[in-house]
């Protein structure tokens, strides 16, 4: 699609500004509900209202011609554990030499969202372990699967 074919959609959807408003909005222009990305249901009304706001914010968030390459892939409430190992033990840090992350549902209840280990430390042991739980969008944009650690609405990285 190109630029003139998307600013239609937004005129014609009244968005004259091109900025989506709601979540109607954006399944009007960009055919995206974003109730039926993967992971929603399994969220808190807490992270939902947050999502909610926050893809709206994203999509806005990019010019035109990308938000036409986005697509939501999934949004889940995650822990992400990160296993450290020293090369020596008198090493005054660690490395990081693999990871596990788990989609927490409403219940509480945790499965394997991605698992993974660096081949090139895989001689070392595991001494600590580092755990962050935060919301976590997955999504392809331009064809390239990336994903986002959002903060708040309107803050992400």
């Amino acid at each position: 699609m190109n630029r003139s074919q998307i600013e239609n959609l937004y005129k014609i959807n009244g968005l004259y500004d091109f900025k989506l408003k709601t979540t109607d909005d954006l399944l009007k222009v960009h055919g995206v509900n974003f109730k039926e990305v993967d992971g929603y249901k399994r969220l808190d009304d807490i992270n939902r209202k947050l999502y909610e706001k926050f893809i709206i914010n994203l999509f806005n968030a990019f010019d035109l011609e990308l938000r036409a390459t986005l697509v939501p892939k999934g949004i889940y409430y995650v822990e992400d554990i990160d296993y450290l190992a020293k090369e020596k033990d008198d090493d005054d840090y660690f490395i990081v030499v693999g990871g596990i992350v788990y989609a927490i549902d409403r219940n509480g209840m945790k499965s394997v969202l991605h698992s993974w280990k660096d081949e090139d430390y895989k001689h070392l042991e595991v001494s600590e372990k580092e755990i962050e739980k935060y919301l976590r969008f997955e999504y392809e944009i331009q064809g390239k699967n990336e994903w986002l650690h959002v903060t708040n609405e309107k803050s992400w990285y």
